[in-house]
């Protein structure tokens, strides 16, 4: 798993850095509708509650926000037409621009999608719907970007928790693989980089799981991933052997 990674300045990167107002309202608007979508347990209702009344209770700055966002992919679209020597007619300029969006507003439901992150991520959204549902925002801007950012956090902490795990697996690696093997063959067979899987020696590279399933999302009809994960199962882990001689 490829992890965005952090700035000179420790910031880490994703798609939700460094946007302007209407990009971090209509961020927080995709990532509330993943949430609605896959944070399923029954703990999880209010989401899906929340996420009814802020489609029509904030109409309003959501339609602003949408138009802001579709003058801008136009704009994209016809400097690239125009980069490229190809017509900048107004057909034209529209369907490149809504593959732009398209492929813009599926990364962004990737993102948030992530099965990963999701308990993290869905423990975040509820927060963020009970405190809509208990106090309807007076300013949904600044409540959206507030949210985006307690999005952000519950990703953050995933990624904090990853990160030392790999250095725990790469740490294992190196003082115990010689002996019993690598300490995640299987996984990094499925998921891992094209690096990692090439020091694994893994024969077959690049293949993934069955594509999940994916619904349209009704404002930009890019597909939305829903991944079904029971966070309530466990799984029995398999338990590397620690050497109890004192030299290794």
């Amino acid at each position: 798993m490829e992890l965005p990674q952090k700035d000179a300045f420790g910031i880490r990167q994703t798609i939700n850095t460094a946007l302007e107002q209407n990009e971090a309202i209509w961020h927080f608007r995709s990532g509330w509708n993943v949430a609605a979508l896959n944070c399923m347990r029954d703990i999880h209702a209010p989401i899906l509650e929340a996420y009814g009344q802020m489609l029509q209770a904030e109409d309003s700055t959501l339609d602003t926000a949408n138009a802001a966002l579709e003058t801008r992919f136009q704009q994209m679209a016809r400097d690239n037409l125009s980069n490229e020597g190809e017509s900048t007619a107004r057909s034209n300029v529209r369907r490149a621009a809504i593959r732009l969006r398209e492929t813009h507003s599926t990364s962004i439901y990737n993102y948030f999608a992530s099965p990963a992150a999701r308990s993290q991520f869905c423990s975040a959204a509820l927060a963020v719907a009970n405190d809509y549902l208990t106090t309807p925002p007076t300013d949904f801007a600044t409540f959206a970007i507030s949210g985006l950012q307690r999005y952000e956090m519950a990703f953050e902490r995933f990624y904090t928790i990853y990160e030392a795990y790999q250095a725990a697996s790469t740490d294992w690696d190196q003082r115990y693989g010689a002996r019993y093997g690598a300490s995640q063959p299987g996984w990094v067979a499925l998921y891992g980089t094209p690096a990692q899987q090439l020091a694994a020696g893994v024969a077959v590279q690049g293949q993934l799981p069955e594509d999940p399933v994916a619904v349209p999302d009704s404002e930009t009809g890019a597909l939305i991933p829903v991944i079904n994960v029971d966070d309530t199962s466990a799984s029995t882990p398999v338990v590397q052997p620690i050497p109890n001689d004192a030299d290794q």
